[in-house]
């Protein structure tokens, strides 16, 4: 799937107008409804990919699962079906953002919004728990904020329904590790909806301090903590919370669920509590709060660039979605970023630019594209940092953003 795919129409219905992001599996488009005008978003799964059994029951499933799910903070579902082997979803299309651009561009919120983003995602997962219904992959990057300040749960495509058969036999942990409990890190299949309410306490807690509450140089490094470590003090973080914030997340992060709280509406409750106890917002944080009534404060502006660390070259990132690669006049291919090295690939792989939130995604280049020393999975759209270090075939680059 490329931009190659932008005019078409699938099932003779949907036209696909512009790419809006791009997963390890699948890639979600804004179209139009030729019959009723309307815009939606539609998920297609990767064609090179539907013949693999667990990932395409893995995409039904989503489907099945989001029909039977109504609720104002889990997005709809309006039609799924295959074209020509590609399997698609038409969804709601969100206007707005997800969560993980808000805590990148605004930093730590403002403890009232925080939570009030908190409560909107568990009385959504209350809504899967009344369905039997287990997210299982709960983090920034799958929550969307309308411009209505409403949030929207996404991607279903790891839950697990009461009746759902057990695709995958081995041990190996599904999510996000930065958002993971340990129950599921360790068996997926053993986890329930005390699993998506541990996840959303560690998406709190980000909101807050800036920083998820267990970090390490892998993915495994962090799983083990969420294994082993103690909670962190969250008002040793960030002073001006009050003590009672401390001991909610004590709760939330408990390793055992059973001495976490058992129900959406237990862990709602609690952030109620929570709410008595906060101080008033400062006059700027309040400036800055996104909500109904008020006009979202854009971050400022900051300029993009990279340096090739062997020569010092800078290359400004201007525009919204760039090629990185090696020009080749024999065959018209001329990358908005030309490495000229026979390592890099031709097209070797996109940055984006999402409204200050830049990106990379490697395009199942040969010489693969790799992140701070991690080589990337192809098509996986990853966030980049000011510092990161960028590596296109053996070409060494560093992301700035200033």
């Amino acid at each position: 799937m490329n931009g190659d795919m932008i005019g078409r129409v699938i099932k003779g219905r949907y036209k696909l107008i512009d790419e809006r992001g791009r997963g390890s599996f699948a890639t979600v488009y804004v179209v139009r409804d030729l019959g009723d005008n309307r815009i939606y978003a539609l998920k297609v799964m990767h064609l090179e990919l539907s013949g693999d059994g667990e990932l395409l029951a893995r995409f039904q499933r989503e489907a099945h699962i989001l029909l039977n799910l109504s609720d104002s903070h889990v997005v709809r579902i309006f039609d799924y079906g295959n074209d020509n082997n590609m399997h698609y979803i038409v969804m709601d299309y969100i206007d707005g953002q997800s969560l993980k651009y808000y805590m990148i561009n605004q930093g730590p919120m403002e403890p009232l919004r925080a939570i009030n983003y908190a409560r909107q995602i568990t009385e959504g997962l209350d809504a899967a728990y009344k369905q039997g219904v287990v997210h299982r992959d709960i983090k920034p990057q799958n929550i969307l904020i309308n411009s209505k300040d409403i949030v929207k749960i996404t991607d279903f495509g790891l839950a697990r329904g009461r009746d759902t058969v057990t695709l995958t036999q081995s041990n190996v942990f599904m999510g996000t590790a930065y958002y993971i409990s340990p129950e599921q890190a360790e068996s997926g299949r053993s986890a329930d909806t005390r699993s998506d309410l541990y996840s959303v306490a560690t998406v709190l807690f980000e909101m807050l301090t800036g920083r998820p509450p267990y970090e390490g140089d892998t993915a495994v490094d962090i799983v083990i903590k969420h294994m082993n470590d103690k909670v962190p003090s969250i008002c040793r973080l960030r002073p001006d919370l009050p003590l009672e914030m401390d001991a909610f997340m004590q709760k939330a992060l408990a390793k055992s669920p059973a001495d976490r709280f058992a129900t959406p509406q237990d862990f709602n409750a609690a952030l109620e509590q929570l709410t008595q106890v906060l101080p008033p917002p400062t006059p700027q944080a309040d400036e800055g709060k996104r909500g109904a009534s008020r006009t979202p404060v854009p971050p400022p502006a900051k300029e993009a660039r990279i340096i090739v660390i062997s020569s010092g070259h800078i290359i400004p990132l201007n525009g919204d979605k760039l090629v990185v690669g090696r020009q080749d006049p024999t065959l018209g291919i001329y990358p908005e970023i030309n490495l000229a090295d026979k390592t890099v690939g031709r097209r070797h792989a996109y940055l984006r630019n999402q409204q200050g939130t830049y990106t990379v995604e490697d395009l199942n280049a040969l010489n693969k594209t790799r992140l701070n020393g991690v080589t990337l999975t192809p098509h996986e759209e990853r966030t980049l940092k000011d510092g990161d270090i960028l590596r296109f075939g053996s070409v060494e680059v560093r992301f700035e953003l200033r």
